[in-house]
């Protein structure tokens, strides 16, 4: 069966890498929303509560209830109210949300510094602070989110300045309604990368922790190791003669005839559909023949097994994507080893 392959080594080095920068483990919480940027959410958060990690976040309630006993601190980033408790952290992202939290709820305050996706506009500040006293709630955190880090421009550092002055109002607003001191957060894993370094109390890492950075080449390497293999075993293999067409619409061939074999994975399980019309080659480098399918693949030779990627970022660029697109689409039905 297709199989996912998950390196300890390369994980616990890009770890190693990141808090080497923040200067502790504490300062790192590692992103494990949408099944772990598609790596495995469970087996991921093993990984990272060996290593040492203590903060996570995920994306919903399901997803914090399967990792709750692997960390001291879970964030939910798009919390359902009816199901909120005061066991995890939850993002607060308007006011409306903000209206619906139980008491007692522990709330990270989103503040939309620049990036106008979501977030509670600065001005709405005094009055989420009003909220959150008149319905006891847990002011536990503030955040924002940065929107060009890993661009070849300078707004990185306009949205940090603004980000300086929501850290000053909310200060001023702790103060005046008496509430202890917030955790502030702000970095991604661009951000860390690009500064090298991090003052606020805890950085979200996702995608580096993983292995992959989307940097103009401009800013250099930073010595990532991806983590995630994807591997398909062999279902048959034929010998094909020359002129013989192979798969969906006959599309694909062999210019000398000879061996090609049919793996078990396909679009199916999250690959991304190949048409068959370029040169596309596995880990390996043995050509893929033809359309990819639902559920198989058709490649030149007669290997037991092949990779289909150990990087990510060769296929995504060959679609035109982003590493997480790859990674994040992989099905959750694979099965996941780590070595």
């Amino acid at each position: 069966m297709a199989y996912i392959e998950l390196s300890r080594k390369n994980y616990f080095h890009n770890l190693q890498l990141l808090t080497t920068k923040l200067g502790s483990k504490e300062k790192l919480a590692v992103v494990l929303k949408d099944n772990a940027y598609g790596h495995g959410l469970v087996e991921t958060a093993l990984l990272a509560s060996e290593f040492g990690i203590s903060k996570a976040i995920v994306k919903n309630h399901k997803e914090a209830e399967e990792i709750k006993i692997l960390f001291d601190f879970i964030l939910i980033l798009a919390p359902d109210m009816q199901e909120a408790t005061s066991e995890f952290s939850l993002v607060i992202n308007a006011l409306m949300t903000l209206s619906k939290a139980p008491k007692g709820a522990k709330i990270h305050l989103k503040i939309d510094s620049g990036m106008h996706r979501n977030g509670i506009m600065i001005e709405e500040l005094e009055k989420a602070f009003i909220m959150i006293e008149e319905k006891g709630l847990i002011l536990e955190g503030v955040m924002t989110h940065f929107r060009s880090a890993d661009e070849l421009s300078t707004e990185l550092f306009w949205q940090m300045q603004v980000w300086k002055e929501i850290q000053k109002k909310s200060l001023l607003l702790v103060e005046k309604h008496g509430f202890k001191r917030p955790l502030f957060h702000a970095a991604n894993s661009a951000t860390l990368l690009r500064l090298g370094t991090y003052h606020d109390d805890f950085a979200r890492c996702g995608i580096a922790t993983y292995g992959y950075e989307e940097f103009h080449t401009a800013f250099g390497t930073f010595n990532l190791k991806p983590v995630l293999k994807l591997w398909a075993e062999k279902i048959v293999t034929r010998v094909v003669k020359e002129g013989e067409r192979i798969g969906y619409g006959g599309i694909g061939e062999l210019s000398c005839g000879g061996e090609v074999s049919t793996y078990d994975i396909g679009y199916g399980d999250g690959l991304f559909r190949y048409r068959g019309e370029d040169d596309l080659k596995t880990g390996e480098g043995y050509k893929i023949i033809g359309r990819v399918s639902m559920d198989n693949i058709s490649v030149e030779g007669a290997c037991e097994k092949v990779s289909i990627f150990s990087d990510a970022k060769a296929l995504a660029h060959y679609h035109d994507t982003i590493s997480y697109d790859v990674l994040v689409k992989l099905s959750s039905s694979l099965k996941r080893r780590v070595i």
